[in-house]
């Protein structure tokens, strides 16, 4: 197998090439997972046998975009049928390679589930609809705040809101400023004196109150200056206020999906470059040492292939589990892709990461017990310490040549900027 297939098969990413009419001309193991199939299984099916019905048409448009020369890429979502019936989304990249020297004409599609995340998006929507109705004329919680004598009065239904009796919650204005969560204070402010000055049209802000429970909420505030005095000064705010709660929960939630793996819970390769780059700006402004793990587990094909696709989640759920329970607390652990993990080791110079990288390898070892089907369990590390002036990207490449030293070097081991170990 050439490296560019090899390559191809091991892609973290989906991935499927097709011919001109459609027709599959490979797909690699983590296309054929997402399905639900063996790549055999799935290589005898036509196209458009997996593709729901209703999305068919969409699906070959864009082939014949790409076909006619129109675009030289395009991006969709659509559905996929499962054997067992159920119904995956999927976002798809597809780009056009021409005059290929074995297989002619290509369509190379890259493929990731998304059927999570459009749930998400959807309910989401939906909450934001219900809002909408909601601020038209649903329960809505009152406030006026008179501006000379610094009262901020909340009509019955703004205090169930917050869980109090009617005339329960202290009138002065600074008491209920303090029912606001110290974060969202400085907002909040800005936003009361710029309707005083008469910056602005209305004011609208997301911000948690303090219920009488103790815990706080998130309230959408709306409100504008509604009295004057023949100065053209405002004398009162008034507004109203909602529970948003439940949007702000969904909104964590997708943002949630966006920065982390589903299968192990880890922040995934995107959110963990973000994480890494913000490692080494902090590492650089504090003069601080900063090291990174990155690991491989060994063989993880062998187990994929011999004892199942539903074994190799596990493999991966299982160190996700460990990487993320047993970290220390100032670092971050990754799913890089496939079965690679990375931990940024803040504060930590080469001593300490060797240390750490040790700790983590008899780890690794010691979770062969909770998967009945292994008999050992190990992975190959390589070990990094940040040089002066280097960034994530030289760091990155370092990090994966000492593993992959180490994957050629017998596997089980681990290569360190110091020495092997």
């Amino acid at each position: 197998m050439t490296l560019q297939a090899l390559a191809f098969q091991q892609c973290a990413i989906g991935m499927a090439l097709l011919d001109e009419k459609g027709r599959w001309l490979d797909v690699n193991e983590e296309f054929s997972r997402m399905l639900g199939m063996t790549r055999p299984e799935l290589l005898i099916r036509r196209y458009d046998q997996l593709t729901v019905p209703e999305d068919i048409p969409a699906s070959h448009r864009e082939r014949d975009r790409l076909l006619s020369g129109e675009v030289e890429s395009t991006d969709l979502e659509k559905r996929y049928q499962r054997p067992d019936g159920s119904v995956l989304w999927v976002r798809i990249r597809a780009s056009i390679v021409r005059d290929h020297a074995e297989l002619g004409t290509v369509l190379v599609t890259q493929a990731r589930d998304v059927t999570e995340e459009r749930t998400t998006r959807r309910a989401l929507e939906q909450n934001r609809s219900s809002l909408e109705l909601a601020l038209a004329g649903a329960d809505l919680g009152l406030w006026h705040w008179r501006v000379r004598s610094r009262e901020v009065h909340f009509d019955r239904r703004a205090s169930r809101i917050l869980g109090y009796h009617p005339d329960e919650v202290d009138s002065r204005d600074e008491s209920v400023m303090a029912l606001c969560h110290p974060d969202d204070r400085p907002a909040l402010q800005k936003q009361l004196q710029v309707q005083l000055a008469g910056a602005s049209q209305g004011m609208d802000l997301v911000v948690r109150l303090r219920r009488r429970s103790g815990g706080y909420m998130w309230l959408l505030l709306r409100g504008r200056v509604t009295e004057r005095d023949e100065r053209d000064r405002a004398v009162q705010l008034s507004g109203t206020m909602m529970d948003v709660s439940k949007w702000k929960e969904l909104e964590a939630r997708l943002t949630r999906l966006a920065s982390t793996d589903e299968l192990t819970g880890l922040l995934n390769r995107r959110a963990g470059v973000v994480a890494l780059d913000e490692s080494i700006k902090l590492s650089r402004e504090r003069d601080r040492p900063l090291s990174m793990v990155l690991l491989d587990i060994d063989r993880f094909k062998a187990i994929n292939d011999t004892l199942g696709h539903d074994v190799g989640d596990q493999v991966l759920a299982v160190v996700g589990a460990y990487l993320r329970d047993d970290k220390r607390a100032r670092d971050q652990a990754i799913r890089w892709g496939g079965e690679e993990f990375a931990v940024i080791l803040n504060d930590t110079d080469a001593d300490g990461a060797l240390a750490q990288a040790r700790r983590l390898f008899d780890g690794i070892a010691g979770l062969a017990s909770q998967i009945g089907e292994l008999d050992y369990l190990t992975a190959s590390l390589g070990v990094v310490t940040r040089r002066p002036d280097e960034g994530s990207r030289d760091l990155m490449k370092r990090a994966d040549a000492l593993m992959y030293r180490a994957k050629e070097a017998g596997r089980a081991r681990i290569e360190t900027d110091l020495a092997a170990a």
